[in-house]
């Protein structure tokens, strides 16, 4: 409100300045301003300027219409009657009548009304004042986002009266309805700061059935101009008071970092294990009352072009995170660290945290990264004795060059890790692996690169009773890729479509690896050896990775679709409309082996459908041909569809079904928000395990939304908890909540 203020007043002030003054009335190449009307004349008597007539002052972006405009050079004041109507920018201005003092740049302006375009304000007043350098009066205040005269909703004040950067009162504040007052306030202090500032933020409200009645009331500390907080105090009917803090620091858009931490005194100081609700929380025990997540995210640039990457994942219990989780009738309180850094967190649900600290250097021609993590155990306790601790490690990546001028590419990736553990075995791993590329033509068609690869790792192992180790593991990999493709140019008519090129490229690799140790067995930490030959558009699950000797074959087939475009005005633009690939592996060794022969490996596909920007089709699938069944299978689908008034219906759905040693794993996800007529909508969201035939959480809601407010009813269900939601919307003002 206090920035309206600023604006009607503002451009006013600045417009009559420019314009009135006696050397500017006429336009000159010193000014902007542009003025016509009926009639201009002055008065040498008065010492007054008058414009008549369908008066329209223009400067820049800001155009004023009126009928009498009127100067005086010797009190400065400028009257403006006959009504008024300022536009800039989309935003309007219109009153009855104004005056302004350009001495003491102050002025009114009766019967005002403003409309401002960004966020949809109509704000309005009988009498808009600027009383003082900095301090408006506005008489029978009405602040709305609807259109028409008889508004959905208003905030009414019999009189508002403020000072930029100080503060503002309001006298018989009304939040109304149709006109009917729901909530009114007699006086009112508010603080009228265009900067950040310290104070409280808007409290937050909700059920569930684990945790009770909660609030939530925020406190926001402005520390600096790079540097703030936000303290949090939560209280939970069953589990009592929760305190968090959040704070955030910015030293430029590159070095900026967020650390959250809340704990709480649980009411609940050991979990009930003969509770079927709280056993599908976790399985496992729980005596702590002290209960804490700490989180973080912090990005730094260093000196000698060093960035520093700082990830904190702390929990005191298994439980602490599905227990906790800031469902709070869809409130969003905390910042979502995963988009701040665009580093991912370890799911709810994952056995350990990690926190970790990375420094890197990357250069035209390498990158070297040294790190340090730490992974806590939160899941079965029996599980945590030989979680992997890799206190501290240095990678360095040599990226391909070309040797010299010949057909020859060279790249090397090294990695060093100290491993730690208190109960399993601990030491040193090293690792080293060079790579040599030739690739070359055969022809104006046919693309031949052979490769080799050398790996060579190495362990010193310490079993924590004194027994020391060394072993050594080198891998060496001979592969070849001859790979061609075709292409066809079709003409097309179909919407701006003008043109689709189908391309095939049949690809046939080959790839040698055997391997080479002193030991007949690898400690627990170190999956020694680079990995089976990956597809890189293969899900890793489909695709072995078992440490032996391998001699492998295989042929892939990759089509693509590819549609050109061109608009009326000539511009051209492409899209890919379709990829479909297959891929069939064929093992030499256990084709020559005695007994049962699977040489074959499962034959997989893998389809992209994106036609339109607003529809994405993924699928994949293994077959295997031995247990004559599907080893894999993923589909995906999401579509939106733009309706009326700026909304969309939105449509999302996840299958996956993995083959595993005793029993397959299938999951489906599916998600929806459907409008309706006359702002009405509804949606749902399903996640089940179909092979243990229970839901993973279910949602549905409803909503309507009209042109300046709207409306969400909703609830869901994770494990036990049971959370219930309503959300009320004001257009510009912002929400009570959001459902995601």
């Amino acid at each position: 409100m206090i920035i309206l203020l600023v604006v009607v007043f503002g451009s006013h002030a600045s417009f009559a300045g420019d314009l009135l003054s006696k050397k500017r009335l006429a336009v000159s190449d010193e000014t902007p301003w542009r003025i016509t009307a009926k009639s201009l004349t002055y008065n040498e008597k008065e010492g007054t300027y008058l414009a008549e007539g369908d008066v329209v002052i223009t400067k820049s972006r800001q155009t004023l219409y009126t009928q009498r405009a009127i100067f005086s050079v010797k009190t400065e004041i400028a009257k403006v009657s006959g009504g008024l109507r300022l536009e800039t920018d989309g935003d309007i201005v219109t009153g009855k009548e104004g005056a302004f003092n350009l001495n003491t740049q102050t002025g009114e302006i009766v019967d005002a009304s403003l409309f401002l375009s960004a966020n949809h304000y109509y704000i309005r007043g009988s009498h808009m004042e600027k009383v003082g350098e900095d301090t408006y009066v506005v008489k029978e205040f009405t602040l709305t986002t609807c259109d028409g005269t008889h508004p959905d909703w208003t905030i009414t004040g019999s009189e508002v009266n403020v000072t930029i950067e100080g503060y503002g009162t309001v006298k018989n504040s009304a939040f109304r309805v149709r006109g009917l007052p729901i909530i009114y306030v007699p006086y009112m202090v508010f603080p009228a700061k265009t900067k950040r500032q310290t104070g409280l933020l808007p409290p937050r409200v909700g059920y569930s059935t684990l945790n009770g009645g909660e609030a939530e009331i925020p406190f926001f500390w402005a520390i600096s101009d790079q540097t703030d907080a936000t303290l949090y105090a939560r209280y939970m009917s069953r589990r009592g008071y929760m305190q968090g803090a959040e704070f955030r620091y910015m030293a430029d858009e590159n070095s900026k970092g967020v650390i959250e931490f809340d704990i709480l005194s649980d009411k609940e100081k050991t979990k009930n294990m003969t509770d079927h609700d709280k056993l599908e929380i976790s399985p496992f025990e729980r005596t702590n009352s002290t209960r804490y997540w700490l989180r973080g995210r912090a990005d730094q640039n260093l000196p000698l072009s060093v960035v520093a990457r700082f990830d904190a994942d702390y929990v005191s219990d298994q439980d602490y995170l599905r227990e906790f989780d800031e469902k709070l009738f869809g409130f969003s309180a905390r910042t979502d660290l995963a988009d701040e850094s665009r580093r991912p967190f370890d799911e709810k649900r994952s056995p350990t945290r990690r926190s970790a600290l990375r420094l890197s250097r990357d250069g035209e021609s390498y990158s070297l990264q040294g790190i340090g993590s730490y992974y806590q155990p939160v899941g079965d306790p029996s599980d945590n004795k030989k979680i992997e601790e890799p206190l501290g490690g240095l990678s360095f990546i040599l990226l391909p060059e070309q040797l010299k001028k010949l057909p020859i590419f060279f790249n090397l990736e090294s990695n060093y890790d100290y491993v730690w553990s208190d109960q399993a075995e601990k030491g040193h791993s090293l690792s080293i692996s060079p790579q040599v590329n030739f690739p070359f033509w055969l022809g104006p068609y046919v693309e031949f690169e052979p490769s080799f690869t050398y790996t060579y790792n190495a362990l010193w192992t310490d079993d924590n009773e004194g027994n020391k180790d060394h072993q050594y593991q080198s891998a060496y990999e001979a592969g070849a890729r001859l790979a061609t493709s075709a292409e066809r140019v079709y003409n097309l008519e179909w919407f701006n479509a003008k043109k689709l090129r189908h391309k095939i490229s049949p690809v046939l690799t080959y790839l040698y690896r055997g391997y080479r140790t002193n030991g007949d067995e690898s400690p627990w930490f170190s999956p020694i050896g680079r990995g089976e030959y990956q597809v890189p558009w293969l899900d890793p699950m489909t695709q072995n990775s078992e440490d032996k000797d391998r001699n492998r074959i295989a042929v892939s087939l990759e089509n693509f679709l590819d549609a050109r475009f061109e608009d009326k005005k000539g511009r051209v633009s492409y899209q890919q409309w379709a990829t479909f690939k297959l891929y069939q592996g064929y093992d030499l060794d256990n084709a020559r082996n005695d007994g049962e022969d699977r040489p074959f490996t499962p034959l997989t596909a893998e389809l992209i459908v994106t036609p339109f920007p607003s529809l994405d089709l993924r699928g994949s699938a293994g077959w295997d041909h031995y247990e004559h069944t599907f080893s894999q299978s993923t589909l995906s689908g999401s579509l939106s569809v733009d309706r009326s008034g700026g909304r969309a219906d939105t449509y999302e759905v996840n299958y996956q079904y993995y083959q595993s040693s005793a029993d397959g794993q299938t999951n489906v996800n599916f998600r929806a928000n459907v409008n309706f007529v006359h702002g009405f909508s509804v949606g749902g969201s399903l996640q089940r395990d179909i092979d243990a035939g229970q839901n993973i959480s279910t949602a549905g809601w409803f909503g309507y939304q009209s042109q300046c407010w709207g409306l969400k009813l909703g609830a869901a269900r994770e494990y036990s908890d049971t959370n219930i939601m309503v959300v009320i919307r004001l257009i510009g003002l912002g929400d009570t909540g959001r459902w995601e």
